[in-house]
């Protein structure tokens, strides 16, 4: 199944980093749960299983904390960077 998702950014920032976080065979947790993460920037859920987020963070640093805060192995999880990936049926 082919996902196209268009939708608007939020007001966050205009030099925000976009960002899709996707699970990889888990269940997308609820980050509700998990307020140190929400703080991070603007969050959406993006599809069956991915979130979408604006943020400063580094694609590094979130990645870390992704990882510590629900305690996942990088192979459970990957995050996406629009830059990287143009073109990409995300973006």
């Amino acid at each position: 199944m082919n996902y196209h998702y268009f939708q608007p950014r939020p007001a966050f920032s205009d030099d925000a980093a976009d960002y899709v976080l996707h699970f990889i065979n888990i269940t997308r947790p609820d980050l509700a749960k998990y307020p140190q993460i929400g703080k991070l920037g603007d969050w959406m859920r993006y599809g069956e299983n991915d979130y979408r987020i604006w943020s400063h963070i580094s694609k590094t640093d979130l990645s870390a904390v992704i990882s510590q805060t629900l305690q996942l192995t990088p192979e459970q999880f990957t995050i996406i960077d629009s830059d990287d990936y143009t073109g990409y049926s995300y973006f």
